[in-house]
């Protein structure tokens, strides 16, 4: 909740900047507006949980007993997110339940108020993953903690595991589950001819969006060491989900499975598990948008943004028209769905936004047309990386493997976005300074 003592209905009448969301984009953004924006503006940062997290970190706590993934999280306060005195105010854990032309509806008052007015709302709402992948919306951080654990419990009892989907989280999740246990049998099943996004899927609309390509560099660096490790590559298939929900079958749904069973693969083939790990489904949180305009949407449900990070609208009279902005995984700006996109956005649409207050005219965002680095890692002691540089192309990076593999680069992309009055320190765990 709102420290009360930060409100005042009767203070000074502000030209509020929302933001919806804390992770990554949100709290980028609030990172590079909060020193920088006019007198008369306040940014209000709204945050449906109490705490956020570290990402990358989860693929761990996935997987290695003891693992304590609440090491990488941080409570979402007024004292963590802005310096003492600030003007700007921290409204979490809340809720925005309607957008406004001009105003959103909260689910909790703020300042005695359900309605709050803006000049600006930026939409940094993220993504939803398979749960416990990223915590439900209300989630406590106790609750999050038993799930991963139980995660933990059900694949170290596993003999055979099935992960549907060969994305960096299935492919990391499969590095985690043989560096911890070399005999557990490991299936990653994959819909494109490679692991990760090799094949040209066409280039970014206004209407969807797609992911740039992965290069063949790095995709089949990691192809050979999950290989050499004895994980099964199917690619170019799927589960046969309807299948599965079959009379006699497996049922379809993710989890401990109660011993071997048959799974149905689209192209007519089988495996053997008894433990399905499911990393699809990753989906933009844009439910917001679409009950108040879903023709603002893609067809695959990011919301559609310019190079300025505005809100696409397809009718004069959407709510959405002329005051709404969207970054991160929730928008279909051309770029990877990373914690490095997200932060170069996040930087990038503060700069927009201050420029414009300033009266000028600012420069569209035009992120990297292809991918500039990359790191997956296989557990402690292997993955690849890849940088791109001038003239000479790609070439692998095992410096930037060890660097990701110290912390999951929580120092620098998570714990530095903290510069409240309470500060995170690095120790041999990460815990806030008093």
């Amino acid at each position: 909740m709102t420290d009360p003592s930060l409100s005042s209905s009767s203070g000074p009448r502000w030209k509020n900047i929302i933001v919806i969301g804390a992770s990554v984009a949100g709290h980028s953004v609030v990172n590079g507006l909060a020193q920088h924006l006019p007198s008369g503006y306040r940014i209000l940062l709204i945050e449906r949980n109490a705490f956020v997290h570290h990402n990358p970190c989860v693929v761990r706590s996935l997987v290695r007993p003891g693992w304590d993934m609440t090491n990488f999280t941080a409570p979402v306060r007024q004292d963590t997110i802005f310096p003492a005195g600030s003007r700007h105010r921290v409204v979490a854990p809340n809720r925005v339940v309607k957008l406004r032309r001009t105003s959103v509806w909260l689910e909790q008052p703020f300042e005695g108020a359900d309605e709050v007015d803006f000049e600006i709302c930026i939409l940094a709402t993220g993504a939803q993953s398979p749960a416990p992948i990223r915590p439900m919306p209300g989630c406590s951080l106790d609750d999050w903690r038993t799930a991963l654990r139980r995660v933990q419990d059900d694949i170290a009892s596993a003999h055979s595991v099935l992960i549907v989907g060969g994305g960096s989280v299935g492919i990391e999740v499969a590095g985690e589950i043989t560096d911890a246990y070399p005999n557990k049998r490991v299936t990653i099943v994959h819909w494109d001819v490679g692991l990760l996004h090799p094949s040209d899927s066409g280039g970014n609309t206004a209407h969807t969006y797609v992911p740039p390509r992965t290069p063949n560099k790095l995709r089949k660096d990691l192809e050979s060491q999950l290989r050499a490790r004895g994980i099964k590559l199917q690619l170019k298939d799927g589960v046969d989900f309807e299948a599965a929900k079959g009379s006699g079958q497996w049922g379809g749904m993710p989890g401990p499975l109660g011993g071997m069973r048959t799974i149905p693969l689209v192209s007519g083939g089988k495996i053997e598990a008894d433990y399905v790990f499911n990393s699809t489904g990753n989906r933009p949180n844009s439910d917001l948008v679409r009950w108040a305009d879903p023709g603002s949407l893609t067809t695959n449900g990011y919301v559609s943004v310019d190079s300025y990070f505005r809100v696409r609208t397809r009718t004069p009279n959407s709510p959405l028209v002329g005051h709404y902005y969207a970054i991160g995984d929730v928008c279909n700006s051309p770029s990877w769905k990373t914690a490095e996109a997200a932060i170069a956005e996040g930087d990038a649409l503060a700069r927009i936004i201050v420029t414009r207050l300033r009266g000028m005219s600012p420069t569209p965002y035009s992120p990297p047309g292809r991918l500039l680095e990359s790191t997956v890692l296989l557990g402690s002691g292997g993955g690849a990386s890849i940088r791109k540089f001038p003239i000479i192309g790609y070439i692998r990076s095992e410096g930037s493997v060890r660097e990701k593999s110290h912390d999951f680069h929580a120092g620098k992309n998570f714990f530095s976005r903290f510069r409240g009055q309470r500060r995170f320190v690095s120790t041999s765990s990460w815990s806030l300074a008093i």
